[in-house]
């Protein structure tokens, strides 16, 4: 099994759990272009999408990623954010509740944002168990016998107030950011509270372009969890099997 990043970040997210069989995407805020690239122009080995918001980052090419046929999974208010939106393979799912998409089982968990919002947890028999955690100030669940992390990483107290400091960043974005994203010590304190005994990796997610530093994040993680640690830098593709060799 393959994780493959096609973007992070306020510009567009999109992620691609590539397995033998069948592919799951992570979002739709990435031109399906770009998917085509990631999974060698072949489309018909997609099993589904799921979306956690309706945020454009997260969902702007729905409409398209529907033209071509491709199943997508995500709350009835991401789908309600589309005027006219043909729904033919929109499947609206609820918070904690499971789904199939393939050969993928994804369970929907409700996290904090300024919208309606979903993380996952995602099964397959290559994989095991893998979290996935974004745009969200904070998670209150704690997911047991995990293989494969990916957590927001938004930023970091620090960096965003040197930012309003020297003007760069106006100071209303610090109310903003309390209220929708992941300042790096709350995404320590999660991994430090959870069992990570079979945890292969940690993906750091969705990076803010002002108020982060990749390298800073990923080693303070690292030293934290004494797993590796990748940032998902478009183009990275991980190893995400069950096993890690």
């Amino acid at each position: 099994m393959k994780l493959l990043c096609i973007g992070s970040s306020s510009r567009g997210n999109g992620y691609i759990l590539q397995s033998s069989n069948g592919a799951l995407l992570i979002e739709c805020g990435m031109p399906l272009v770009e998917v085509k690239k990631a999974l060698g122009w072949k489309l018909s080995g997609i099993s589904g999408c799921v979306v956690s918001h309706r945020h454009k980052d997260h969902s702007k090419y729905l409409p398209e990623y529907l033209k071509f046929g491709i199943r997508a999974l995500a709350l009835e208010d991401v789908f309600a954010s589309f005027p006219k939106l043909n729904r033919t393979f929109c499947k609206s799912i609820e918070p904690m509740h499971g789904y199939i998409v393939g050969g993928f089982k994804v369970y929907a968990l409700p996290v904090v944002h300024d919208v309606p919002c979903l993380g996952f947890v995602i099964e397959h028999s290559e994989m095991g168990k893998l979290l996935f955690v974004t745009d969200t100030m904070m998670l209150e669940y704690r997911v047991e016998k995990l293989n494969h992390i990916m957590i927001e990483a938004n930023y970091s107290d620090e960096l965003l107030e040197d930012a309003i400091s020297n003007g760069s960043t106006v100071s209303s974005t610090r109310e903003r950011l309390l209220e929708s994203h992941m300042e790096l010590k709350t995404t320590e304190q999660i991994l430090r509270t959870t069992d990570l005994t079979a945890v292969n990796e940690v993906v750091l997610l969705h990076l803010s372009g002002r108020h982060s530093d990749a390298v800073q994040f990923r080693d303070r993680i690292a030293k934290a969890v004494g797993k590796p640690v990748y940032v998902a830098n478009p183009g990275i593709e991980i190893n995400v099997s069950k096993l890690p060799y």
